[in-house]
């Protein structure tokens, strides 16, 4: 691994290969070897079809401030009834997809909950929601029955926007207006995956569906993320396992003795304001993945800022490689299916541990390089919606003289 504020020697040490859509994404390190899989599944896989990651330079997954979105007509909704009443989202932008280096993602959408134990009495048989175009266009991908038996992977696309689960009742080339009817979601998914992309220095590249001044309005979030913890650890003695639920190789340090190369992991979550339907089942509730993270390191004594870092921001699908973006102790939320059908009292909310010190690759916080004495170690983090949280940690940083 890299230590922050190294050497090109040292650097030299750590190589990144960036995570492709339908590749691999490997890291090679003078105390890492960890490969990561990236593999499509059914709903919420790394990639979707002809997707790229966004590569901009500075923060993974920022998109520049001036990025002019650019829409075929001016119509806002949502894509499930009612159209212009806000829905509860299970599944945020950049959700971890799978536990493993056989399968290990970034969610490429956002998951639009439905009421399946309330259909629409006029939906088909295994049908049970309207589905309605966000944006007009030209239906392509039209992924439809009798050749896709299974509803779950039925889908399509209308200009800017996929629809997944949905099975469709439009033909491929067909013009769609915005708002009008498109298909039903799958009875039983209790949800429409909806992913958005755009096109940035000619890469298409999938995108936040609720960024501002974007379709999927009203959107409304009053509740700021939540820095629930964060932990410190030594550099890896061995090479990191590749799934993230078991505790990693790595041992944990006291906040009142760093030393050498120190890894710091946050517990970060973004409750929602808004779950409709689902606040009758509160255990169905489940955390949203951060809009933004950013760490500062601040010594006591002087005041001095010596490192101020921004891991990433949520706008388009990072350059970051999944098992450095997410920190071992992660777990996937589950589905509402899967909550229904697991014990009572089962959490199905997941959990989100982030590296803030990493964005492009594993870095660790070299304290060889600053005095020893009291810091403060402040993680910050915002939601699209602008609200913010941190938490702030005082260490103390006691390096031997070795060292």
């Amino acid at each position: 691994m890299a230590p922050l504020g190294s050497t090109s020697a040292e650097a030299g040490k750590f190589l990144a290969v960036r995570a492709l859509a339908h590749g691999a994404a490997r890291l090679l390190g003078a105390a890492l070897v960890s490969a990561l899989i990236l593999l499509a599944s059914a709903c919420g896989g790394p990639h979707g079809p002809e997707a790229g990651i966004g590569i901009t330079a500075g923060v993974p997954g920022a998109l520049p401030r001036d990025f002019d979105w650019s829409y075929r007509d001016t119509y806002r909704g949502w894509p499930v009834w009612p159209r212009h009443r806000q829905h509860p989202i299970r599944g945020s932008f950049l959700d971890p997809r799978g536990r493993s280096e056989q399968l290990g993602g970034y969610h490429f959408g956002i998951d639009i909950s439905v009421d399946d134990a309330h259909p629409d009495p006029s939906a088909p048989r295994g049908l049970g929601h309207r589905v309605y175009a966000v944006e007009g266009g030209e239906a392509s991908d039209v992924l439809a029955a009798p050749l896709h038996p299974a509803c779950s992977s039925r889908r399509l696309s209308i200009a800017h926007f996929d629809y997944w689960h949905v099975s469709p009742t439009v033909t491929p080339g067909q013009h769609v207006a915005a708002g009008a009817p498109i298909g039903w979601s799958c009875l039983g998914e209790w949800h429409v995956h909806l992913a958005e992309w755009t096109r940035v220095d000619g890469q298409r590249i999938w995108v936040n569906p609720l960024h501002p001044g974007g379709k999927i309005a009203p959107y409304t979030d009053t509740a700021p993320p939540l820095v629930q913890a964060l932990r410190f650890f030594g550099a890896p003695g061995r090479a990191l396992s590749a799934d993230l639920e078991p505790p990693a190789a790595s041992v944990p340090l006291a906040a009142d003795r760093l030393h050498g190369l120190v890894e710091l992991r946050a517990e970060i979550g973004d409750p929602q304001s808004h779950w409709g339907f689902i606040a009758r089942h509160p255990r169905w509730e489940t955390l949203f993945h951060p809009y933004r993270v950013e760490v500062t390191i601040r010594s006591r004594s002087t005041r001095e800022i010596v490192l101020r870092r921004v891991e990433f921001q949520s706008d388009q699908l990072p350059d970051t490689p999944f098992l450095v973006h997410y920190a071992p102790s992660t777990v996937q939320n589950e589905t509402i299916p899967q909550c229904r059908a697991g014990p009572p009292r089962a959490d199905c909310a997941g959990t989100y541990w982030f590296r803030p010190f990493s964005r492009s690759r594993e870095e660790l916080w070299n304290t060889a390089k600053v005095r020893n004495g009291a810091y403060e170690i402040t993680v910050r983090s915002w939601d699209i919606a602008g609200n913010s949280g941190a938490a702030t940690r005082r260490v103390v940083v006691a390096n031997s003289p070795a060292q």
